[in-house]
């Protein structure tokens, strides 16, 4: 079950670069992060409470008062954290590089996670771990591998200075450290529930978002911006309702699996949005795009299982 709810999750946010992409061509990324998540609030709020065992066995919930204690509390606050910060970056890589570039790289969160946890628990990695991460970065470098022809390191160095691509890189970190600090607050709310836990964080993370949506240090209160998200409405109304959907089932699917096995299968999404990309953004470098994506999928299977 965990399986076919981490496999509908990936389809559903396959789409989300696709149309924040076209959002951010009038529209800041501040107020395009703020304004999907925030309106898809209700979305996830009405789903939490169909999924939850009180709206579906009871008319009350008052035999179901959720407990929770202070890991729940620090878990759920340092993943909304990291969950604010990758949410920024990754918009904004967005609006500066092409869908089909930014959302491998989003699939490096696996291989951080491993390293991270070398370094700092020293927590050796295994042989296969090992050259999963190897296999990841290769599967980078073939991302622009039609410059290999200028040079053997030249895909690297221009994956590196492409405006956006080392803040996707980054966010990827982020969200690889946030998805063990939800399974986390996820066991240490009783009962536990995913939906739940991804009603609080995507609240609380649109609170840490709003500043950054209406204010500009420069400019203050900003005017007008309100035309850049009206002139994209469909894109915006389905962005809101996958943005809304979406965590119900990948949530869940945490709850229910392994996290591991659950986020590997998360990446697929990013071969997904390679094909949207080609078929509604007519972005090129499709081939290489798409081979070094497989490859890093391969890379993140490896360390993940």
């Amino acid at each position: 079950m965990s399986a076919l709810l981490a496999l509908v999750a990936t389809v559903l946010t396959s789409f989300l670069p696709i149309l924040n992409k076209h959002i951010l061509r009038d529209a800041r990324p501040p107020l395009v992060a703020w304004a999907i998540n925030a309106a898809s609030l209700p979305i996830l709020a009405a789903g939490t409470l169909l999924l939850t065992q009180c709206s579906i066995t009871s008319l009350s919930c008052t035999t179901h008062v959720p407990h929770i204690d202070g890991i729940f509390v620090a878990a759920l606050l340092l993943s909304v954290a990291c969950n604010w910060a990758a949410t920024l970056l990754s918009t904004s890589a967005l609006a500066k590089a092409d869908a089909s570039l930014v959302s491998p790289l989003l699939t490096f969160n696996p291989a951080f996670t491993l390293v991270i946890a070398w370094l700092l628990l020293s927590e050796t990695p295994g042989l296969r771990q090992s050259i999963g991460v190897g296999v990841v970065l290769l599967g980078a470098y073939l991302l622009e591998v039609e410059e290999a022809r200028t040079g053997l390191l030249a895909p690297l160095r221009i994956l590196l200075r492409r405006p956006g691509t080392v803040w996707a890189i980054i966010a990827s970190a982020l969200w690889g450290a946030s998805t063990v600090f939800e399974k986390l607050s996820i066991e240490h709310l009783s009962p536990p529930s995913g939906p739940s836990v991804a009603l609080l964080g995507t609240s609380l993370m649109v609170v840490l978002l709003t500043p950054g949506a209406f204010f500009s240090s420069n400019q203050g209160v900003l005017k007008g911006q309100w035309s850049g998200l009206r002139a994209h409405p469909r894109a915006l109304a389905l962005a809101v309702l996958l943005a809304g959907v979406a965590p119900l089932f990948g949530f869940t699917a945490i709850a229910l699996g392994l996290v591991g096995y659950v986020t590997a299968l998360f990446k697929l999404s990013a071969v997904l949005t390679i094909l949207w990309a080609r078929l509604f953004l007519g972005e090129g470098s499709f081939r290489s795009r798409l081979l070094g994506t497989a490859v890093m999928l391969v890379g993140e299977v490896l360390v993940a299982v």
